[in-house]
């Protein structure tokens, strides 16, 4: 679900140099969430060594710079400056060498079908419908057929999300204009040309919610955490 009339563009004054210095912090300190956020993702990735990656929606880089410690050729996409400082600066303290490029995720300038995994963690969430169906058209194009578009997002009907929409919980993120159920985001992605596999259900960092989520996710739709959706690119 999106919130009516609103769009990406619009909500961007978020994402400042405080924003992305908590997440790097988190990151640099290998928290808890910073943990389990990686892991999550990399459950998702096949072997990244020699492989062309593209981190759309980079923020301050955390899976640019792991998909480069993997062996891979990482490029980070964010069209704000904060994030492209931030992650600049924690490339170089982690001794990874990865590059990053300020651009707009809907206009890529990346050449077409020169790409093998395109990551987008942690950013539809933050995308209307109409942009996200452009950024989704843009991975497609660059992927090389057959190759891979891993997404990860937060499921709109777990029970976190579902009171927040609610108003009882209050700590939500204004910038999420883009919550969407797995079978809603699955969905968009055949629309754009891609083959999705199966959807996996991924934990939060929460103890005790991390237990249940892993143990009964599969048949209690709202223990469903994290969105894990991998989708082949079909040949045009």
């Amino acid at each position: 679900m999106t919130r009516h009339g609103v769009t990406a563009y619009e909500v961007t004054d978020r994402y400042n140099d405080e924003y992305f210095g908590d997440l790097a912090e988190r990151y640099r300190k290998r928290t808890r969430f910073a943990r389990q956020r990686i892991r999550n993702v990399f459950s998702l990735l096949p072997s990244l060594r020699d492989q062309t990656v593209l981190d759309l929606g980079c923020g301050m880089g955390t899976f640019t710079i792991e998909a480069a410690r993997s062996g891979a050729k990482a490029i980070g996409i964010d069209m704000m400056a904060p994030a492209l400082a931030a992650a600049g600066r924690v490339a170089e303290m982690e001794g990874v060498r990865a590059r990053f490029v300020r651009a707009d995720a809907a206009r890529l300038p990346i050449a077409s079908a020169r790409t093998d995994v395109v990551i987008a963690a942690d950013l539809t969430e933050h995308l209307d419908d109409d942009t996200l169906a452009r950024v989704l058209g843009e991975a497609r194009r660059i992927l090389r057929p057959g190759g891979r578009l891993v997404l990860y997002t937060p499921e709109r009907g777990h029970i976190f999300e579902q009171l927040r929409e609610r108003g009882i919980l209050t700590d939500g993120d204004p910038s999420h204009i883009g919550l969407r159920s797995a079978g809603e985001l699955a969905d968009a992605v055949r629309r754009a040309g891609f083959a999705p596999d199966p959807v996996q259900f991924l934990p939060s960092h929460l103890p005790g919610w991390n237990l249940l989520e892993r143990s009964l996710s599969r048949w209690v739709p709202f223990l469903r955490r994290r969105i894990g959706l991998v989708a082949r690119a079909e040949r045009l």
